[in-house]
């Protein structure tokens, strides 16, 4: 059998506690087997996962679908964050909006909250960081942007954002924020554990 990894020839290495003759490369020295009847060896699996987590698919239903277990899952996303880098800020940036989005780890009693900034001018992302709804933790995003010599930074009237912010590139104006949350709405509609408590409105 030729490895699956770098194509080279495997020889016998024992057998697994199901009877499974398993295999081992003589070049890159990875176990493996020609036949896995857990589905969650398949390559197609994990991109699988990343993909189905993007279309707003829940862990469980994710589980269900491809029938593999629920850790699986969960540790498939965990390298997915892992492996995602933040993107190089650029200098000068003219205006940039700040919010942030609850979500919850382990349980909803459990939350946090992602605080990003997003460049008004080509919505795209410029920095996140990820913890409670601090000024602890609020502090390492603004610290970025000053540092990139922003023009302005325009939040929402929460009141750590006065003590973080120099007043004279501070803005939170009624209609500032409208393009990240835009932003929000779109990535709640993608990711269930970013939606809001609830859909209802009152009129009141």
């Amino acid at each position: 059998m030729r490895c699956k990894f770098c194509d080279h020839s495997c020889q016998k290495a024992g057998k697994q506690k199901n009877g499974v003759q398993k295999l081992c490369c003589r070049r890159c020295k990875k176990y493996q087997q020609s036949v896995y009847r857990n589905r969650a060896w398949d390559k197609g699996t994990k991109p699988l996962i990343c993909k189905m987590i993007c279309e707003g698919v829940s862990v469980r239903g994710i589980a269900r679908i491809l029938k593999i277990s629920i850790i699986t899952v969960q540790a498939a996303i965990r390298r997915a964050a892992k492996a995602t880098a933040k993107p190089p800020i650029g200098l000068y940036p003219a205006r940039v909006e700040v919010d942030e989005l609850r979500t919850f780890i382990g349980n909803k009693g459990n939350q946090y909250w992602i605080a990003y900034a997003l460049n008004r001018a080509t919505g795209k992302v410029l920095d996140f960081v990820v913890g409670r709804r601090t000024k602890r933790t609020l502090r390492t995003l603004i610290h970025t942007l000053l540092l990139s010599d922003v023009g302005k930074i325009i939040t929402d009237r929460l009141n750590i954002y006065r003590s973080l912010i120099p007043a004279p590139l501070h803005d939170c104006g009624k209609y500032g924020t409208n393009r990240i949350e835009r932003k929000n709405l779109l990535i709640r509609t993608d990711i269930k554990r970013l939606s809001r408590r609830t859909i209802c409105f009152s009129r009141s």
